[in-house]
């Protein structure tokens, strides 16, 4: 068990590092597809956690749900050529989809209204939170010709980072210190192994985890290099300093708050796992719950920065 959790948690950061160089280096779409993936596997995962403790989902139509919410906020983003563009179009989609979803079922002898009500929060969770973190792979000046490093504001390459590192080193930091120094429970009628040291060290690292972004950042501005398209957030370092720990701090406070959801859910439907697709690690939602709701972090707090 602990070998196939070693192994496949090496795999997950190969595939991590790669959409990251690609997406930075390639194509903003590179990021889109895998946010894509994740979004469909876990509609899938959760349909069948959600059948555990109400009423079934109807998977097709949150399949559905993806595939237009995605080709919405493409259509959008790429038409209209604007920041908020993207995101636009897909909540217009997802507006249609609730009322379709509804029209399904009010007109159905087989599904009721328990039916609707299940499928609407799968469209919610996962996919409308993670459309957030695709919001932000879009954080691009339009006025310039398309390119991942050239036209890209300074939100977006370290967005990127940061939902990567950010989550992943608020995990790391929290499993060890929780289980070092054990302690106080955190929430245990939910979550029983997390403690509050965990906690702890999970914001420890959250920190960390921005730091090595700000490193990185401080690098490329220092020595003027391309260092995966990193800039500084703002016109001075101890301002961007100021930003990159507090996007790490609370960064790993809403990677904690999603962890602890994601756990009420599988509480609640009698599940340990979302699914056992990636061995030692549990389903795809296990590995991107605290993910999704940093990304919806990152992306509202990139968005007031941009407008200020």
């Amino acid at each position: 068990m602990k070998k196939d959790r070693v192994i496949t948690g090496t795999l997950i950061a190969v595939v991590y590092i790669a959409v990251f160089l690609l997406a930075t280096y390639v194509h903003p779409i590179c990021f889109d597809v895998f946010i894509f993936l994740i979004a469909a596997c876990g509609v899938y995962e959760m349909c069948k956690a959600v059948s555990g403790f109400s009423s079934e989902p109807i998977l097709l139509i949150d399949l559905i749900a993806v595939v237009v919410g995605f080709a919405s906020f493409w259509f959008s983003q790429y038409f209209f050529k604007a920041n908020a563009a993207g995101m636009t179009g897909y909540f217009i989609s997802l507006a249609v989809m609730i009322v379709v979803t509804v029209i399904v079922t009010a007109s159905s002898k087989t599904y009721v209204k328990g039916n609707a009500v299940s499928t609407i929060f799968v469209m919610m969770y996962p996919t409308a939170l993670l459309m957030f973190s695709v919001g932000i792979n879009y954080f691009i000046d339009w006025t310039l010709p398309l390119s991942t490093v050239n036209s890209a504001l300074p939100y977006r390459n370290a967005g990127i980072a940061l939902l990567f590192l950010v989550p992943a080193f608020t995990d790391v930091f929290a499993y060890q210190i929780g289980s070092a120094l054990k302690g106080k429970k955190l929430c245990p009628s939910i979550s029983p192994n997390k403690t509050v040291s965990g906690a702890v060290g999970g914001l420890l690292g959250g920190i960390v985890g921005a730091g090595i972004v700000l490193l990185l950042t401080y690098l490329a501005v220092r020595f003027n290099v391309n260092l995966f398209g990193l800039k500084m957030l703002t016109d001075s370092w101890v301002t961007t300093a100021v930003n990159f720990v507090a996007l790490g701090l609370f960064g790993s406070i809403f990677d904690q708050a999603g962890d602890l959801a994601a756990s009420f859910f599988k509480r609640r439907a009698g599940i340990k796992d979302y699914s056992n697709l990636l061995p030692g690690h549990g389903g795809v939602l296990d590995r991107v719950d605290g993910f999704m709701f940093s990304g919806v972090f990152f992306y509202m707090y990139f968005a007031v920065m941009l407008l200020i």
